[in-house]
């Protein structure tokens, strides 16, 4: 679940909850006393909102999880990140990963996976691998699948980087976890030695 399902779901919890709660008083309280009722609609459409914002999340959620379920498997390499403009979560467009991966007839191909995580999130590292699920076109991934393995033909997937030893440029690069310095190739994922968490190195 990406953040904006996580906020939509909380903004829909909230409202079902306020329109259960206000309803349920405006009911009792209009049992007794009849010119309540008629404030009876206000509640009522919170709790309807709120429950759409609910339904369309777990909508949302069962569609992944058909993809996954139903689509071929594929190890793919991160390979970069875009923005998704079409809408901002606190004041920030959500990320989406660029992975690329040989498809059954061994033809590299690129997607787009809507990871939708929070920009500055090291969640997905460039050059870590991850598996990714492909069903009518639409793809579904694993969040927890992302790992340190090599790939059998992972140069040509991440062609656009140095595979030459003598072109790799060095630098060093202090751990966010642990904040111990090390020297680590720059635009690949480094692991820290000291540690052993995984960062991205520009």
């Amino acid at each position: 679940m990406n953040m904006a399902q996580k906020v939509l779901l909380i903004i829909g919890g909230a409202f079902a909850g306020i329109g259960a709660v206000l309803t349920m008083i405006f009911g009792s309280i209009g049992m007794v006393f009849r010119p309540m009722r008629a404030f009876l609609a206000l509640p009522l459409f919170f709790l309807i909102l709120g429950i759409c914002f609910i339904a369309a999340v777990l909508f949302g959620q069962h569609k992944k999880s058909l993809i996954v379920k139903n689509g071929i498997r594929y190890a793919a390499k991160i390979y970069g990140y875009v923005e998704n403009t079409a809408y901002m979560v606190n004041g920030r467009f959500p990320v989406n990963v660029i992975v690329h991966y040989f498809d059954k007839n061994q033809i590299e191909r690129e997607a787009v996976i809507p990871t939708a995580f929070e920009k500055g999130a090291s969640t997905y590292p460039i050059g870590m691998t991850m598996d990714i699920y492909e069903y009518q076109g639409k793809y579904g991934w694993d969040p927890d699948s992302v790992r340190d393995e090599i790939l059998p033909g992972e140069q040509e997937l991440m062609d656009d980087k140095p595979v030459d030893p003598s072109k790799l440029r060095m630098t060093a690069v202090q751990c966010p976890n642990c904040g111990a310095s090390y020297q680590a190739a720059a635009g690949y994922t480094g692991r820290c030695p000291y540690c052993g968490s995984y960062h991205n190195v520009e």
